[in-house]
């Protein structure tokens, strides 16, 4: 029972990569997982985008906080993606710093379920009451990134 939602996972570690999908899979959303922020910049260049990104904080190669600010930095159509940062870290200078990159919202590891759910759920309305009508023109072309 598909939703049509696509959310993507980007985070190092499998173990997490896995529980959210997992959850989110179970509830409709198609689901796609990178293990880094570098990757995800990637994969948000490519057909079809994902609706929202839930990214971990601290990862090698490119942490969160580095391809959220990416990403706020490219065309609408991606800039605009909602980010929910998620971090197992008690630290509130990550949360601070993740959400001044640009993320939407911030949820902390393990996940609350609940709490996941509504988050994402409440971020993909949001994004779709206020997503422009799409234009035929792409500056990106999808077959040279995917």
């Amino acid at each position: 029972m598909a939703n049509a939602f696509r959310v993507l996972i980007v985070d190092d570690l499998p173990q997490n990569r896995q529980i959210l999908s997992m959850i989110l899979s179970r509830v409709g959303y198609e689901v796609e997982t990178v293990n880094d922020g570098a990757q995800a910049l990637s994969r948000v260049m490519c057909h079809p985008r994902p609706d929202l990104i839930i990214s971990d904080v601290e990862m090698p190669v490119m942490d969160g906080i580095e391809s959220v600010k990416a990403m706020r930095q490219m065309p609408d159509a991606i800039a605009r993606i909602p980010v929910v940062a998620a971090s197992g870290s008690q630290d509130p200078a990550l949360q601070r710093d993740m959400l001044q990159a640009g993320a939407d919202a911030f949820i902390a590891k393990p996940v609350n379920v609940s709490e996941l759910l509504e988050t994402v759920g409440r971020l993909i309305r949001e994004s779709m009451a206020h997503k422009p009508e799409p234009r035929v023109t792409s500056s990106v072309n999808p077959a040279s990134c995917c």
